[in-house]
């Protein structure tokens, strides 16, 4: 009896099957979902593969309706396979679009359990049309040609890392603001391509972007650098001029909060990677350098920090410590209202760590 127990339950177990299955042959595999107009007529844009003669092309499915998900069933009707967006790689809104509150545009995304949240999100300039056509330079898989664009921009610090499921997160945070990257068809190329971070105040895009200087210093604010993080100068020094391009190797950060300022100081330990200039090995033009970085950095940090308070978007955080540990200051109203009035002084010490092979 026990044996014939021990049969049937194992049995059991060949005969179950996944829940959540879908055959691909009744599928067609959603990379790349574009949203413009409104809530009450929204505009969505799905872009999937198709295989034709044992090449690889991309297609594009419209769709309109009240909400994402109606205009998603509108696209339906023009394909010959439902839409599946369970291996998304890119979101892109438009930027009228998210000016309004950007979650009622994409709260179907984390409904469905089946739904990819590490994929990215971006904000892009004008209309949608333009960023869905496939060139020579893009090549026919633009899905993959958006997801290797931003994650080359992170690698390199011109944009913050995040995803879907970070982004709402960030929403519905009340001490931290959400800063998405930015996309614009070049002038000159007439291609996509990273313009810099754009600024949202709670759910809304606020019209602010910071360009890919910026961007890279609101990484370094928030500790949030990629791999690389590059700056470049013009070094002045008795009538001399030279070009000085510089590596963050390290970053120290330090916040003193009170109730009515905060300080911040940054120590940042760099890598000489371009001084035509030379001298390196003489440590009175390294300390001329240093003192140079010192006070163009203090001075672009505080220029971020500015434009971030004009914009009422904390996309740094100053607002968690405040949050945690200095109640009276957080309880004097809606936070981005007090951050955006809030004294903020940032200095900024540079220390040149390494001189590259040359020295």
């Amino acid at each position: 009896m026990k044996r014939n127990a021990c049969i049937l339950l194992i049995c059991s177990f060949l005969l179950s099957g996944c829940w959540d299955e879908k055959q691909y042959k009744d599928v067609t595999i959603v990379s790349l979902i574009g949203v413009g107009g409104k809530l009450g007529d929204v505009k969505a844009q799905f872009a999937f593969p198709t295989f034709e003669d044992g090449s690889i092309s991309y297609s594009t499915s419209l769709g309109s309706g009240k909400t994402l998900r109606e205009a998603r069933n509108d696209a339906n009707h023009r394909t010959m396979e439902g839409l599946d967006i369970a291996s998304l790689q890119v979101l892109l809104i438009e930027e009228d679009t998210a000016k309004s509150d950007l979650y009622e545009y994409i709260d179907m995304l984390y409904r469905d359990p089946r739904n990819r949240l590490g994929a990215h999100m971006a904000i892009v300039q004008g209309e949608l049309t333009s960023y869905f056509k496939p060139s020579a330079e893009l090549g026919d898989d633009i899905a993959t040609y958006y997801s290797s664009l931003l994650d080359t921009a992170i690698r390199y610090t011109f944009i913050p890392d995040i995803d879907i499921q970070q982004v709402s997160t960030y929403l519905f945070a009340e001490d931290i603001s959400l800063s998405l990257p930015y996309i614009k068809i070049g002038k000159e190329s007439g291609i996509p391509e990273i313009a810099g971070t754009a600024l949202f105040n709670k759910r809304e895009f606020t019209g602010e972007t910071l360009d890919k200087k910026e961007s890279i210093l609101l990484n370094l604010l928030k500790k949030e650098q990629g791999r690389y993080a590059r700056l470049s100068y013009m070094w002045k020094s008795g009538g001399e001029e030279s070009p000085l391009t510089v590596e963050v190797v390290d970053n120290h950060k330090q916040w003193k909060v009170s109730n009515d300022k905060i300080e911040a100081l940054y120590k940042l330990k760099l890598s000489v990677e371009e001084f035509p200039h030379d001298s390196l090995d003489n440590k009175k033009v390294i300390k001329e350098v240093e003192e140079f970085l010192s006070k163009e950095l203090t001075k672009e940090f505080n220029g971020v920090v500015k434009k971030l308070q004009e914009a009422k978007s904390d996309a740094v955080g100053f607002g968690r410590p405040v949050r945690a540990f200095h109640p009276a200051l957080w309880g004097k109203g809606d936070w981005t209202d007090t951050f955006a009035t809030l004294p903020i002084s940032v200095k900024v010490k540079a220390e040149v760590l390494r001189t590259d092979i040359l020295n």
